[in-house]
């Protein structure tokens, strides 16, 4: 896999980081064959690692990811007010 992609995206502490992963770590890739993806929380950073075999499948799978991201960090916020 020649494309890949390395984000980071601060929390407010730990322990939402580690939630974000957990929630998002559930939906997996529905083309495992043509993307890997890896989820990692440190500190109150969440890591995401894309690699895929295309940049189309790239841009896709970074751009379901944010989407996914979104609702993730608003369910938070309303959650823990953060």
């Amino acid at each position: 896999m020649d494309n890949k992609i390395f984000i980071e995206i601060p929390f407010p502490n730990e322990r939402l980081a580690s939630i974000a992963q957990q929630a998002m770590n559930v939906d997996k890739e529905l083309k495992t064959d043509q993307v890997n993806r890896v989820i990692t929380a440190k500190d109150n950073l969440l890591h995401v690692q894309f690699e895929c075999y295309n940049t189309k499948m790239l841009r896709v799978a970074v751009n379901s990811f944010l989407e996914y991201l979104t609702m993730v960090t608003r369910t938070l916020e309303e959650d823990f007010g953060n």
